[in-house]
């Protein structure tokens, strides 16, 4: 049973840590978010956990640890989230914009108020970070600006600067007036939306023969790049959804 926490904004952002090897970072995760007044913390395939470790380092936050949530994949981490940072020490590739923390955790807090947005922010294995895969996976690139001949972070010290960043991002959104939204306005599309039509779309480009099944990664890539440069919405993703499923009737009656 899930223990009850105070109601603030900070309760639609969850951290996610991917495959996370030494438990004792987890407890120290669960540290620092505490302090900053977070409370979701989500493991996606941790190598030990439960653990007296990850207990003993979160120094009495141990209710976070209880209230943590353990999934096998990125993809059912952020199946319900509509923005998700992916938190990278020296980007490989650069889809849109690549955000400092500080204004990953105001545009971030700004999303949840606004517009009632679920947000994930992602950190990747101790390491190596995150695969370019689990990149793929999220909306935004976020970094923490660091000395350029050393920008080495455990991530526990990681989780601590964002937790911070969003502590105080929360408390400047409260004095700020909420955005009234355009009631023509769609929510935007959640992560578990928007890779059904990733996948549709490859199915489809496989069936016309524009995809070679063997190879069809860097393609993909691309497509998700481009449909990433803006924030897609539900009633988009349907349409794109319905253009899709009209072509591969065509196809299938052809």
């Amino acid at each position: 049973m899930k223990k009850p926490f105070p109601e603030t904004l900070l309760n639609q952002i969850r951290i996610v840590m991917v495959r996370t090897s030494h438990s004792g970072n987890i407890g120290a995760a669960a540290r620092a978010m505490r302090v900053m007044g977070l409370y979701n913390l989500v493991l996606v395939e941790p190598k030990q956990f439960p653990s007296q470790e990850a207990i003993s380092l979160a120094s009495g936050a141990v209710d976070v640890l209880e209230n943590a949530i353990v999934v096998p994949t990125l993809e059912e981490a952020l199946k319900d989230c509509h923005v998700a940072y992916a938190t990278t020490a020296r980007p490989r590739y650069i889809s849109s914009k690549l955000h400092t923390v500080e204004e990953a955790a105001v545009e971030a807090l700004q999303g949840i108020k606004n517009e009632g947005q679920q947000i994930a922010f992602v950190f990747g294995t101790e390491r190596t970070g995150l695969t370019n895969e689990e990149i793929d996976l999220c909306q935004r690139m976020m970094t923490i600006p660091s000395e350029n001949s050393y920008n080495s972070l455990n991530i526990g010290a990681a989780i601590q600067v964002v937790s911070y960043e969003l502590h105080k991002a929360h408390k400047k959104t409260l004095d700020l007036p909420l955005i009234q939204a355009n009631e023509a306005t769609d929510e935007l599309a959640t992560s578990e939306m928007r890779e059904g039509f990733y996948k549709h779309f490859q199915d489809i480009l496989f069936q016309t023969e524009f995809l070679d099944p063997t190879e069809p990664k860097n393609i993909m890539k691309k497509i998700r790049h481009l449909f990433q440069k803006r924030d897609l919405t539900a009633s988009e993703i349907h349409l794109l959804r319905g253009v899709l499923t009209s072509i591969n009737r065509k196809i299938s009656h052809d």
